[in-house]
């Protein structure tokens, strides 16, 4: 059985640590984690949950740690030079690893970062999932990318997310995006990510069709 091997991804300035998994796919999953500050890295709970909802169904993955995280080189950047990441992860994946077709995900911090990432190179990407993005610490737009299909999963009892907040921009933002509540379910999912992981599944299943 294949296993994720660990790589490295060049930014314009930076090395990024990540893992790759079934590396000789054509289509998979570019994973952004959690708030590097308060101890967010591509091994928190969600972000491997969701990598493995892809990883069961045959789907790539890739995860990898924002700079000054981990191995990686740099430090935080407050969320600017953390979209260049993003940027560099999904050009990584189309040019050293072949893939042709990207579901991009983030989640909390990295649900934001993928956000801004996608609206500025929305070619590069042909799904977005925003696990609870905090919308009220980056500037989520007004606009999605037309075309590029948005899901936005959250519990309603986030304890760190205003789920008002994110429930009014889900409302408000054009293109309508899917909008995945989680009944009773904190940030973290806690007792959740089962769910989570099966909802995701129907997602990608239809994606890899």
């Amino acid at each position: 059985m294949l296993k994720e091997i660990s790589c490295k991804i060049n930014t314009a300035d930076e090395v990024l640590e990540a893992k790759v998994f079934n590396h000789d796919s054509l289509a998979g999953l570019v994973m952004c984690h959690p708030h590097p500050l308060f101890g967010g890295t591509m091994d928190n709970k969600v972000v491997t949950t969701v990598v493995r909802a892809a990883r069961d169904l045959g789907i790539a993955t890739l995860r990898f740690n924002f700079r000054g995280v981990g191995a990686s080189s740099g430090e935080h950047d407050n969320g600017r030079a953390e979209q260049d990441d993003v940027l560099a992860a999904l050009h990584y994946a189309r040019e050293e690893l072949g893939w042709k077709r990207i579901i991009l995900c983030g989640f909390s911090f990295g649900a934001g970062m993928a956000c801004l990432a996608a609206g500025r190179a929305p070619e590069l990407v042909q799904s977005l999932i925003l696990i609870a993005p905090p919308v009220h610490h980056f500037a989520a737009p007004g606009q999605l990318p037309a075309g590029l299909p948005v899901r936005v999963c959250m519990g309603d009892a986030d304890e760190v997310v205003p789920f008002d907040e994110v429930e009014e921009w889900v409302n408000k933002v054009k293109p309508a995006p899917e909008w995945h509540v989680f009944p009773g379910a904190g940030h973290f999912f806690h007792g959740r990510l089962t769910d989570l992981k099966g909802d995701l599944q129907a997602l990608f299943s239809d994606f890899v069709r």
